[in-house]
């Protein structure tokens, strides 16, 4: 049973349902590929809401990498 973690900023229930759906199609498809079966993947998707302000791009906090991209 392939466990994926997803860590990131707080997301809507159907961004999360969307995400579960197509990482669940990707697995089921690569071990179509893989086994050469058709096989039903179960796959476990964890969401780790993380807060923006906890999100840092090398030094820098997300909000203040997103500033300086906004300006260019």
């Amino acid at each position: 049973m392939p466990i994926v973690e997803i860590s990131c900023p707080p997301l809507p229930q159907d961004a999360k349902d969307r995400l579960a759906k197509k990482i669940t199609e990707i697995i089921a498809e690569e071990e179509k590929k893989a086994f050469k079966i058709d096989t039903t993947s179960i796959t476990v998707v964890g969401f780790r809401d993380i807060p923006v302000p906890n999100i840092y791009i090398g030094t820098k906090p997300l909000s203040k990498v997103l500033e300086t991209l906004l300006k260019v």
